[in-house]
């Protein structure tokens, strides 16, 4: 995409030519790779599905996200498409969020997957999450210097984590792109887990980036990172 391109979507769909000629509400974000000239013909257009698998140069091809319009709530709503992918599609940390069960959130070089209980991590299945087990986070770092390393905090022995490359850091990691403290993990008794960038109201140089896994509303100024674009959002009336 050219960099300040400007795109408008309405409740029916994306303004302008589109590759899709349905309007059902739904813009879908994708890539096609420009060496193969035929991948386009692995995508339906009408859906939106794909079954592109086809990563290179940390770019991943096909289906990226959806945007929708949701009549009832009278509003946008994001989605990552990209099946969890670590090239998935993530919005800036701007304000203190709460930690849903397995969230992944990007910050430089690393990834990091964040899920209730000691035992979380090796469950396939974990639908049912007790009051006990919201107390306890397990941290596994990824596609960092920590490959595969994992933490577990408790909250009646610590209810504050610090993540940066700073060595008072509760999570050090080595990475030139990240803060000497660059994003902190709370407990709250009114809501649990909670995320915010930065450190003592200081935002951190690059950002702490969550992943859309879960329909999100799109709010006034909010910033996505999809691949190598990142889109700021502005509500018209």
């Amino acid at each position: 995409m050219e960099e300040n391109l400007k795109i408008k979507i309405n409740a029916k769909g994306l303004e302008g030519n589109s590759l899709r000629n349905i309007k059902d509400g739904i813009t879908y974000f994708g890539l096609i790779s420009p060496n193969d000239e035929n991948i386009n013909k692995k995508i339906d257009f009408n859906t939106g599905n794909n079954d592109i698998i086809n990563t290179k140069n940390d770019i991943q091809y096909g289906l990226q996200f959806l945007i929708k319009f949701d009549i009832n709530d009278y509003c946008y709503y994001i989605k990552d498409c990209s099946c969890g992918s670590g090239y998935g599609t993530f919005m800036k940390v701007c304000e203190e969020m709460k930690i849903r069960d397995s969230t992944l959130i990007n910050i430089g070089n690393n990834y990091i997957v964040l899920t209730y209980g000691v035992d979380a991590l090796e469950q396939e299945e974990n639908n049912t999450i007790d009051n006990e087990n919201q107390k306890i986070l397990s941290v596994k770092v990824f596609r960092g210097e920590l490959v595969n390393y994992s933490y577990v905090f408790n909250q009646s022995q610590i209810n504050k984590i610090l993540i940066g490359k700073g060595e008072n850091c509760n999570i050090v990691l080595n990475d030139e792109l990240l803060d000497d403290i660059h994003c902190v993990i709370e407990f709250k008794n009114q809501k649990g887990w909670v995320i915010s960038d930065g450190f003592d109201n200081k935002n951190s140089e690059n950002g702490t980036w969550i992943n859309l896994s879960d329909e999100t509303k799109i709010l006034e100024g909010m910033l996505i990172q999809s691949n190598q674009n990142i889109y700021k959002c502005h509500l018209i009336q």
